[in-house]
């Protein structure tokens, strides 16, 4: 198999634009993790795209780095040496639709991706679209709704975002009718906000295989994040944690699986566990995440080879080798 790596931030997708610091090193872990992975599995042919304006990474004995120069045209590029690799896998971020774009650009050069289909990733690029189709199967999620020109300010606290975003990015929590009059002055006006009300509670993810309405759970994590001028910030994740709970969350993946049977390979799932212990859905990342950057050392699972055996059609058993509690940081 010849398999190109194309992690976005770092792989040349802002090549005319500034590297965001935060997403760059995400993305960086992400890769790196990915890489180490991807070295471990016989027969494999990679090629890894990188920015030349970053660091290059270390890439297996096999692999061949090509390193983008600013002002490529890169859709040209890749056509260029599309005979070079069958097999993409894509990490790119739902800002502006660019992880469905990409999946549509090397859909068309008929590459093999390991992700969902596309008609999947559009619905989860759109948080209240994926929101609702959740709560159709009954699947708890935050109570959300989109932005209109409306101020719930009379009392509360609340979470506003981004329709179609990664990560923190311009998630703010507002907790007085100055705050809301100070943010609608900032507030981009082509851009569409989800609005939840703010819940207390341990913000988690899960992380997870999915393959034709099936689902494989493989560890919980916590995420940890700070608020600097009522904007969130994600500072990294404790990977493999609450493993007493794991049969509880295998089966709500189960039921997200069964709600939308397109979502293959890895997917990120981020929720809220209240302190009654409800979990609620906040949006489902149909991709790679930052706590991918732990799961190896944790459990001792190679997603990357499970991911790949999907390609094969068939999901096998994951049979974790560790038990460790991993921290990943990112500032």
């Amino acid at each position: 198999m010849r398999l190109l790596v194309f992690e976005f931030i770092t792989g040349g997708g802002l090549l005319n634009d500034i590297l965001p610091s935060s997403l760059m090193q995400e993305g960086a872990m992400m890769r790196a993790a990915l890489l180490q992975d991807l070295g471990e599995i016989q027969g494999l042919k990679l090629l890894v795209l990188n920015d030349a304006r970053i660091e290059e990474p270390q890439i297996p004995p096999a692999g061949t780095l090509f390193n983008i120069q600013p002002r490529t045209n890169l859709e040209l590029y890749l056509r260029e040496i599309k005979d070079d690799y069958d097999v993409v896998w894509l990490i790119a971020p739902e800002t502006e639709g660019m992880l469905v774009k990409w999946h549509q650009f090397f859909s068309q050069e008929n590459k093999q991706l390991c992700l969902s289909s596309q008609q999947t990733l559009t619905l989860c690029q759109n948080k209240l679209h994926t929101i609702n189709v959740l709560k159709e199967a009954t699947i708890s999620c935050v109570n959300s709704q989109k932005y209109r020109s409306f101020l719930p300010i009379d009392s509360g606290q609340w979470v506003l975002k981004p329709m179609e975003s990664v990560g923190c990015e311009d998630v703010y929590l507002i907790q007085s009718k100055q705050q809301w009059l100070d943010l609608l002055k900032v507030l981009d006006k082509q851009q569409e906000y989800l609005i939840q009300p703010y819940i207390q509670g341990t913000v988690l993810s899960l992380s997870a295989l999915f393959y034709q309405g099936e689902s494989a759970f493989i560890c919980c994590n916590q995420q940890q994040l700070s608020l600097k001028d009522n904007k969130f910030q994600l500072l990294g994740c404790t990977v493999n944690i609450k493993q007493e709970k794991s049969l509880e969350y295998q089966k709500l993946c189960s039921k997200i699986a069964k709600s939308i049977p397109g979502l293959w390979g890895y997917i990120g799932i981020d929720l809220i566990e209240t302190e009654q212990g409800e979990l609620l859905i906040l949006e489902i990342n149909p991709r790679l995440t930052t706590s991918y950057v732990g799961i190896k050392e944790a459990t001792g699972i190679n997603v990357a080879a499970q991911v790949l055996d999907l390609l094969n059609n068939k999901i096998t058993d994951l049979i974790k080798t560790k038990s460790k509690t991993i921290s990943v940081n990112i500032h």
